[in-house]
């Protein structure tokens, strides 16, 4: 992230755990920097929301799998319980006569 400070140009930098500012200038380098990093912010917001809706996507397809699922099982298990089965632990066994 950069900003504008007083016609400074500032931009901020991660070192080790630590956020610095480090000063670019005031000059029309500085002013380039300031667009550089402005169109980079933007990018980087763009690809948030590119990322945010596909996970999106990839969520309610989870969803109609997750009920899909739902629904294998409890036929499965009605149908093992009909054929004289039982859960133990977690596990189906057959019931004892």
């Amino acid at each position: 992230m950069a900003y504008l400070s007083n016609g400074y140009w500032y931009r901020s930098v991660r070192e080790g755990g630590r956020v610095r500012k480090v000063y670019i200038g005031t000059d029309e380098g500085a002013r380039f920097a300031a667009l550089c990093d402005n169109e980079r912010q933007q990018e980087r917001a763009q690809d948030r929301a590119n990322l945010q809706a596909l996970a999106a996507q990839e969520g309610s397809g989870d969803k109609a799998i997750d009920a899909i699922v739902a629904q294998l099982k409890a036929v499965t298990d009605n149908a093992l319980t009909a054929s004289g089965y039982h859960t133990h632990s977690g596990t189906w066994r057959k019931k004892r006569q």
